[in-house]
C-alpha cells in the first residue's frame, strides 16, 4: 500500500520513531514522524521536519519543497507500517493549522480506495467522531485497522 512514489524510510526499534529525507527544490530536508501514546491503543502521529541543530522536530515549518504528494505518500506508508506492528492501534491525526488538516483530509479522500479496505477512519466534527464522509470538514482523524475478515 503506498508504495509507488514514497521515500525510503527508517524507524527505531519499537517502530515509534521514523525518519527520511525530503529532497526537492530547496534541497535535502531531513523529516521525523513519531506515535505517542495517548491511551491504551491509542496514539497521536506528529510529523516535522527536524533541527539538526537542537533535535527538535518542528511541525509549524511550511517547507515547501515540492515534493508534498510523496511525503503524504511516505507518511501514509508509515502509518501503514506501524498499524501492521501494532494491529490494535488507532491513531490520531490533527494538523497544527485548519489548512494542515485540510490537506490531510484531501489526502484520505484522494486515496479513499486505498484506504477503505483496510481502515476504519473517522472525523472529529462538533467534539464528536463520526465515521469519515467525503464532503465534511474535520477538526482531526482517527484510523485504525478493520478487523480481519474470518471464514
Amino acid at each position: 500500500m503506498f508504495n509507488e512514489n514514497r521515500y525510503s524510510y527508517s524507524s527505531n526499534s519499537t517502530f515509534f520513531d521514523y525518519e527520511f529525507e525530503s529532497v526537492g527544490v530547496k534541497g535535502f530536508i531531513k523529516k521525523v514522524a513519531r506515535f505517542n501514546e495517548l491511551g491504551t491503543n491509542v496514539y497521536n502521529f506528529g510529523f516535522g521536519d527536524l533541527n539538526e541543530n537542537t533535535g527538535e522536530i518542528t511541525d509549524t515549518i511550511i517547507s515547501n519543497n515540492g515534493d508534498d504528494e510523496k511525503i503524504l505518500l511516505t507518511v501514509a506508508h508509515i502509518i501503514y507500517l506501524f498499524t501492521s506492528v501494532y494491529p490494535k492501534a488507532a491513531v490520531v491525526i490533527q494538523g497544527t493549522t485548519a489548512s494542515r488538516t485540510r490537506r490531510y483530509q484531501m489526502g484520505i479522500n484522494k486515496y479513499w480506495v486505498q484506504i477503505d479496505p483496510i481502515f476504519e477512519v473517522f472525523g472529529l466534527k462538533d467534539n464528536k467522531w463520526e465515521p469519515f464522509r467525503n464532503g465534511v470538514n474535520y477538526a482531526a482523524f482517527l484510523g485504525r485497522r478493520k478487523a480481519p475478515l474470518l471464514f
